[in-house]
């Protein structure tokens, strides 16, 4: 290997990646559960007249403080006594209908299912959701949109001429929203105002945030028991280093990777995703040279047998499975999922989850992309325009703020069932997938850095995230809109992906992949680019 530097500690491995959600389509899958949808986004006016005003709650105190665009909030602990948000029951009595996407098994029904019965009765509705893998949402959106039978609250999934769309079948947020109104939904206006831009269309508020921020970030996490279980003391330092460590965690029925790190080795090479904004103005970098190079080094793995050979098929949920069982050492996936995957596999003995540094290909720091604040957004149907008010009650309940009675009961469960305390933190049981019935994606909490009993993984989190955003790159097709790429953008990723996918198994040389970038601009890519450029010169006038 390349010079290596010993760690200070196993929980001082830090993380870096790119996740197929920054390439910013409509429909990119991300693994905290969402489509993560590049819809929304002013069209026809920047839309800042109508932003809501963005209140934030300040009924807890954070061990460690958010840097603006540089870190979330951080607690060491839940804070104690959690107090409820709201004394008012949100719903009207009439049942609640909602369609959300999940990244998790489908748990047990409304009628088998003790939480959901319980969050019935708080939200004095009886909410029904329908949760379909995120794989196959588009398909499932796009068959309720064909049959028009959106429930109450949807969440987008790909959809051509999406503003025509949302005036026509999404109802108007803007009166209760905008400005000062969205006051009357304290923990809607929690939420910061760079999430909202997604969800103004031709300058009328027509969805809420799913928002993420900063925790968003893709990245690699790393089972830092494994790498001291083989005697693993150092974080890799280029892509020699990186091969090196992937070849000696892959042995057996083990094997390194549950994906192609595509991703993450472009991050390395300082190229975090397609779209750039080059002296002020939006571009593709598609036609740039370290493309083939990201694409021969994951091939380079690839033979080399250090990734999981159902890489390819395998859905998000199968490879956190693979994660939490040691089948594979290194995960892709989002900021986010670092604490999630500590309650999903907490049944594993001494399971310590850090994760890998932005690396430079051939040594020093790569670059960081910042996704899109939000993993979605979600809508409310036009044909409950006369439930508004309630409506935006109940995703004001589901987006209490972290520390709350509220928050701890949506993402937790019913304590002595899905949870029990240590002190104050919520030790999840055998029953806590229980929860996992996509309620979150009707609306959610601003999140902050927090997982149960783990002070040092909260530490080394905030840490990450104030070292990677020194070298990073926002994600620039926030707020914007394509129609192209609404009509075509499925198509257009499919053939460069099937480019990608075909290069790494080694079914056709790297040298195919400029003919395939110029596939996709010809084919509608320079339209998309065009479409965005204006979108931006616009926003930016």
């Amino acid at each position: 290997m390349s010079r290596s530097t010993s760690l200070p500690s196993r929980r001082s491995i830090l993380m870096a990646g790119l996740g197929a959600a920054a390439v910013a389509g409509l429909t990119a899958c991300s693994d905290d559960g969402g489509a993560n949808n590049g819809g929304g986004g002013a069209t026809g006016t920047d839309g800042s007249a109508v932003l809501p005003t963005y209140t934030p709650y300040g009924g807890v105190e954070p061990d460690l403080a958010e840097q603006e665009g540089r870190t979330s909030n951080a607690f060491f602990a839940y804070p104690s006594d959690p107090g409820a948000y709201s004394s008012a029951t949100p719903g009207d009595g009439q049942p609640i209908t909602a369609m959300v996407p999940t990244a998790f098994a489908i748990p047990p029904t409304m009628g088998q299912n003790p939480f959901w019965q319980e969050l019935n009765e708080r939200l004095g509705s009886e909410l029904s959701i329908t949760a379909t893998p995120s794989a196959e949402y588009d398909a499932k959106f796009a068959t309720t949109v064909a049959g028009d039978t959106l429930p109450d609250f949807f969440y987008l999934g790909a959809m051509q001429s999406l503003p025509q769309f949302m005036a026509a079948k999404a109802a108007d947020l803007t009166d209760h929203l905008a400005g000062d109104a969205i006051n009357d939904y304290p923990a809607l206006a929690n939420l910061p105002t760079a999430s909202w831009h997604q969800c103004i269309f031709d300058g009328r508020i027509r969805a809420i945030p799913i928002q993420r921020g900063l925790m968003a970030q893709p990245a690699v996490l790393v089972r830092a028991d494994l790498l001291a279980a083989a005697g693993i003391t150092e974080t890799p330092e280029s892509f020699d280093d990186l091969m090196a460590l992937s070849e000696q965690l892959t042995g057996g029925n083990t094997w390194a990777w549950g994906s192609f790190p595509l991703p993450y080795v472009r991050s390395m090479l300082d190229i975090p995703g397609y779209w750039t904004i080059e002296d002020g103005e939006f571009a593709t970098n598609l036609e740039d040279e370290r493309h083939q190079d990201a694409l021969e080094a994951v091939r380079k793995l690839q033979e080399a047998g250090v990734i999981n050979p159902d890489a390819a098929v395998a859905p998000s949920s199968t490879r956190k499975d693979w994660f939490g069982s040691g089948t594979t050492v290194l995960h892709e996936d989002s900021f986010v999922a670092w604490f999630s995957l500590y309650n999903q596999h907490a049944s594993v003995e001494g399971l310590d989850i850090q994760a890998l540094p932005v690396i430079g290909f051939d040594g020093g720091t790569g670059t960081q992309m910042i996704n899109k604040p939000n993993v979605g957004i979600t809508a409310i149907s036009a044909a409950a325009a006369d439930r508004v008010e309630t409506l935006l009650k109940v995703a004001d309940y589901h987006a209490a703020p972290f520390g709350s009675e509220e928050y701890l009961f949506v993402h937790y469960g019913i304590e002595g069932m899905h949870y029990d305390l240590d002190g104050s933190d919520p030790v999840v049981s055998e029953r806590a997938s229980e929860i996992n019935i996509g309620s979150i994606y009707i609306s959610d909490a601003a999140r902050a850095i927090y997982s149960a009993r783990r002070q040092e993984t909260v530490q080394a989190a905030y840490d990450w995230q104030m070292q990677v955003t020194e070298k990073s790159f926002v994600d620039p097709t926030n707020g914007l809109y394509s129609e192209t790429a609404s009509r075509q953008w499925s198509a257009l990723q499919t053939g460069l992906q099937s480019t990608e996918t075909d290069i790494i198994l080694g079914r056709r040389p790297v040298s195919d992949w400029p003919a395939a970038v110029e596939d996709f601009l010809s084919g509608g890519g320079n339209q998309v680019i065009d479409e965005y450029k204006a979108a931006h010169a616009a926003l930016e006038s």
